[in-house]
């Protein structure tokens, strides 16, 4: 995402830990929706998340920001880069009388608003640069827990077929430390934490900044705080008028992120992936 969106939000992950408990309840409402703030005066703002006019004032102060105007302007210019995190209007699910046919054609809209949510967080920009640092990257790893381990392991096939040094952290059999203990400076890891998020990753992500490492995240509206301990963060929409949340921004953008990199790769990324299809069949490992 571009500068401004990316700064408000920032401001707020990196400032929540120490924020109250009301206080926090302004930055969750913020965070739902970054570029909505901008039309709200302080009163008004106090008056939609339940708090007083001086919740809004300290959260303001301990946010980093000289008056509740300049967080304005900062919501402002998030709001005109792209669309705020929640667009399209949530739904009660559909009800049982309406039949199946109604159901299949809420639930596709649904899954559509979600890819296009999802993909609207990655400016042209932003993807040339992460491309980038995939690309030149010494060693790429994939950390997820939980339903997210799978999101990794999903991303780690997609790039292990046409760039060399790629892993699943941990690896079969490691510890998390032993996992990460090679990664430096040098290193990308893209770490995807969608809800519900289990307390390791949190520590993962300070242990990977401890090292220098690079950090591209993929989360959901939800996460609080990890993004100030990642290089990019990449917010998918998951909610949706149905019952269980929708996954299919977080796989877009996965694999958005392999096809250009893949492409940033060129002749090197092409040979290996060749190498690896006549391997497949000299080892006849489709037979």
């Amino acid at each position: 995402m571009n500068k401004p969106l990316k700064s408000l939000v920032d401001i707020i992950h990196q400032a929540y830990d120490g924020l109250s408990g009301r206080e926090r309840q302004v930055a969750d409402f913020i965070l739902e929706s970054p570029g909505e703030v901008s039309m709200y005066p302080a009163s008004e703002l106090a008056r939609l998340v339940g708090v007083s006019n001086s919740t809004v004032t300290r959260f303001v102060q301990r946010a980093g920001f000289e008056s509740y105007d300049e967080m304005r302007l900062a919501a402002r210019e998030a709001r005109n880069w792209g669309s705020p995190l929640f667009l399209a209007p949530r739904e009660g699910e559909a009800r049982p009388g309406k039949g199946a046919d109604a159901l299949i054609a809420e639930f596709a809209e649904a899954e559509m608003a979600a890819l296009r949510h999802g993909l609207e967080q990655v400016s042209p920009a932003l993807l040339d640069e992460i491309a980038g640092a995939l690309s030149g990257a010494r060693r790429l790893g994939f950390l997820g827990f939980r339903n997210s381990h799978y999101f990794a392991a999903y991303a780690r096939w997609q790039f292990v077929q046409f760039r060399p040094d790629t892993r699943l952290l941990p690896g079969p059999g490691e510890t998390l430390a032993e996992g990460l203990a090679d990664f430096g400076p040098e290193d990308v890891v893209v770490v995807v934490g969608v809800r519900r998020v289990v307390g390791a990753l949190p520590r993962a992500l300070k242990a990977l900044d401890g090292r220098g490492v690079r950090v591209l995240l993929i989360t959901d509206p939800s996460a609080r705080g990890m993004p100030a301990l990642a290089r990019w963060t990449i917010t998918c929409p998951v909610e949706n008028p149905h019952v269980l949340d929708s996954y299919a921004g977080v796989l877009a953008v996965l694999r958005l992120l392999a096809v250009a990199t893949m492409r940033r790769s060129g002749k090197a990324g092409r040979e290996h992936l060749e190498w690896i299809e006549t391997q497949h069949e000299a080892l006849g490992e489709f037979d």
